[in-house]
């Protein structure tokens, strides 16, 4: 660790000290003044490990022997504009992080390719993951963890973090299985937190998993993405994983289990219930390059059956057979054996990215790329309507026939939804359905629809006869009004019988007496 002079005071030769005499590098000096001059477009500092002609205009600061890294830190901590910092080089300079630990604009941090120096880093950084309470994001991708003690100093500066963090992204980074067990500990400590990348960490023990599935249990945090691509967890990871988001207070939407081939056809068995958990909130589920094949496939098909939250979902598998191997999918998203089983088809899925053994994106079947992109459709009643009236031609009435004519308003008023959701797109067809279920109904119940036509017959008489009475002039009228009501009364006598007689020997189907 290299150590400055600690009697610089930048603060007091702030406003004389000139650029010049701080780094003869062209870049470097233009990008101290952006900083010196809080230039509002200048929101993101690379620290470089090389320099090329090319990149005289770029953003980067490229550290040279000899310069004042002091003056750098100290430029960072007094700006205002800046936004992200990114670590292309290591700074072994405490200073230099003394002096940037001022600053309380940067909402993002990067390591990338960097050697940490055995967790020294993160000890120097203490002071700004803890005062800037603008930093939402850290994010350390392919470098050199060394000794364990980089874990642990990572894990402490996370704790110690201001609690406005709300992303970690640890990827591809040089460390030993096991050794994240505390870093996804000390990240109970952030409420904020809503995206945890951990792709390629080596992650697969049980403790790590266990110390994942706390996390998710935990009632504090918010995560909602987790991305645990091309580690080695197996059946049992997956296990302790799924159990805390079905029973836990999980409010997970998006899950990477990409490249994890420890999982077998048990492990997917185990995700796909997930699926069928009404606590279940994922919108995506990516799970491409794994030995999941057809066998899986009819798993996730069954498992979204009743699931309503699901938009995409991703999977990598050899190539189509002969036979169709999508017809599970096909009916999950419209099964077309009855009007019902249509309407409680799944409308929510809307995406299903399939790939071959080459990893190439393959076409899919016609008929499931058009429910798609009706399932992208917000007004889900209006799907479920496209999909019967795009299907069925004919309502069969018959399981609605014990309820008589009381269904039958019910049934046309969704006619009426219909037409007026889908606008033109079935005006001829509802129209139609519609008169063909009332003569079903008519047919059915024939009695029934005559009696109050009758009963209305005779209301009508009843009033002619109110205001014939008393009309002397009017009495062969009176008189014959009078006989027609008698005939009406007569036959509405002989109906309600009938239709008496009707109920009776269907109730002795029913075994009702």
């Amino acid at each position: 660790m290299t150590t400055e002079n600690n009697s610089i005071n930048y603060a007091a030769l702030a406003n004389t000290i000139n650029i010049e005499d701080i780094t003869s590098d062209k870049a470097n000096r233009n990008v101290l003044r952006n900083l010196q001059n809080n230039n509002p477009e200048f929101t993101t500092v690379y620290i470089m490990n090389e320099r090329n002609v090319a990149d005289e205009e770029m953003d980067g600061y490229y550290p040279v022997d000899g310069e004042d890294m002091g003056w750098l830190g100290y430029f960072i901590g007094q700006n205002t504009k800046l936004e992200e910092i990114c670590f292309l080089d290591t700074i072994d300079n405490e200073l230099f992080y003394k002096e940037m630990s001022c600053n309380k604009s940067i909402k993002e941090a990067q390591f990338s390719m960097c050697d940490l120096l055995d967790g020294e880093i993160f000890s120097m950084l203490c002071a700004f993951l803890k005062n800037n309470n603008s930093l939402t994001k850290i994010e350390v991708e392919e470098c050199e963890f060394g000794a364990g003690s980089s874990i642990r100093q990572l894990s402490l500066a996370i704790a110690n973090c201001n609690k406005s963090l709300q992303r970690i992204d640890l990827s591809c980074n040089d460390n030993d299985a096991g050794d994240l067990v505390d870093v996804i500990t000390s990240l109970s400590m952030h409420p904020q937190l809503k995206e945890l990348k951990l792709y390629s960490m080596d992650i697969g023990g049980i403790n790590e998993c266990t110390a994942l599935a706390t996390l998710l249990r935990c009632t504090t945090t918010q995560l909602q993405k987790l991305d645990l691509s091309d580690n080695t967890i197996d059946d049992n990871g997956i296990e302790v994983l799924v159990d805390a988001l079905v029973n836990g207070n999980a409010k997970l939407q998006y899950l990477k289990l990409n490249d994890n081939h420890s999982i077998t056809s048990r492990g997917w068995r185990i995700v796909s219930t997930l699926l069928e958990s009404p606590s279940c909130k994922l919108e995506l589920l990516s799970i491409e390059k794994n030995n999941i094949g057809f066998d899986g496939l009819r798993f996730f098909a069954n498992s979204l059956t009743n699931n309503s939250t699901l938009k995409r979902l991703c999977v990598s598998f050899v190539p189509f057979a002969a036979d169709n191997r999508m017809a599970p999918f096909s009916k999950l998203l419209c099964d077309t054996s009855s009007i019902m089983n249509t309407y409680l088809s799944n409308h929510t899925l809307q995406s299903f990215a399939l790939f071959d053994s080459n990893y190439s994106i393959r076409g899919l079947p016609n008929d499931i790329r058009v429910n798609f992109e009706l399932n992208k459709i917000v007004d889900k009643g209006g799907v479920a309507m496209y999909k019967i009236l795009q299907n069925h031609s004919h309502f069969n009435m018959q399981p609605f026939f014990e309820w008589e004519f009381k269904v039958l308003p019910i049934v046309i008023k969704w006619f009426e939804r219909a037409a007026t959701r889908l606008h033109d797109s079935f005006e001829e067809k509802t129209k139609k359905m519609k008169v063909s279920v009332i003569y079903d109904f008519i047919k059915e119940f024939p009695m029934l629809y005559i009696e109050p036509i009758t009963r209305k017959e005779i209301a009508e008489y009843t009033a002619l006869e109110e205001e014939l009475h008393g009309d002397e002039h009017k009495a062969a009228r009176l008189e014959e009004v009078q006989c027609c009501k008698t005939r009406a009364m007569r036959r509405n006598q002989a109906q309600l019988e009938e239709i008496r007689q009707l109920k009776a020997r269907a109730m002795k189907r029913l075994g009702m007496n």
